[in-house]
């Protein structure tokens, strides 16, 4: 979904913290995927902006840009950018939009958010070390993964056919080895933008709801 400058703000503040197939069916609510979604086809150039909703407050607080910089066998590189600052930084993917080294953190070997082909039912686990730049402390993140429906999502930038996909997040602090909260992402990931066109992330703490955090595609352009 990939862990935007957005993503990075919301975690930070919680202290430690994506060619759609070729037709689906619809039937009332429930959508059914014929096809599934592989991984998609990045280019130089290709470009999205979010805008960032404060879920706790109800508050629309700042809109992230991010545009691709340079592609290889193995890795996407990013620009990441809050619209009206002059401020950027570069970040890091796996080819399938995993992060690998964002703004404030690296991941070892990188936090698996999606595991192309995308298909209904589809479950994975994954564990990464998370090590922030602004102390050097380490944390450990447990993950558990699932493509439960596919569906129809309506953002500011339109109405998407998208993948919907549910993390939960478990990460304690390796250097201190102590419980330090569980996070619930939720990604509306759409092939036809190729990347998410909505994220959700609520992050609790000791059985209080520390934060929550919404993200919504208002604008992309691809090459």
């Amino acid at each position: 979904m990939g862990y935007t400058f957005a993503k990075a703000t919301a975690v930070k503040a919680a202290a430690f913290f994506l060619v759609w197939p070729a037709s689906w069916m619809c039937s009332g609510s429930a959508a059914a995927a014929v096809e599934k979604a592989d991984r998609p086809d990045v280019h130089v150039g290709d470009l999205w902006s979010w805008q960032h909703t404060n879920g706790l407050a109800g508050e629309k607080d700042y809109t992230t840009i991010e545009d691709v910089l340079e592609v290889s066998d193995s890795e996407i590189k990013t620009r990441e950018r809050v619209k009206g600052k002059p401020i950027s930084s570069v970040a890091a993917f796996t080819r399938e939009w995993n992060p690998a080294d964002v703004v404030i953190a690296r991941y070892d070997p990188f936090l698996r958010e999606l595991s192309f082909p995308l298909q209904i039912g589809k479950k994975w686990d994954a564990s990464a070390d998370k090590m922030l730049f602004s102390n050097g402390k380490h944390g450990n993140f447990l993950l558990k993964g699932e493509v439960v429906a596919l569906e129809k999502v309506t953002v500011p930038a339109g109405t998407f056919d998208a993948y919907k996909i549910t993390l939960h997040i478990d990460a304690t602090v390796s250097d201190e080895d102590a419980n330090i909260g569980n996070t619930l992402e939720t990604i509306w990931y759409a092939p036809a933008v190729k990347r998410y066109v909505k994220y959700e992330n609520t992050f609790s703490r000791d059985g209080r709801v520390r934060s929550k955090d919404v993200n919504e595609l208002v604008q992309y352009s691809l090459r």
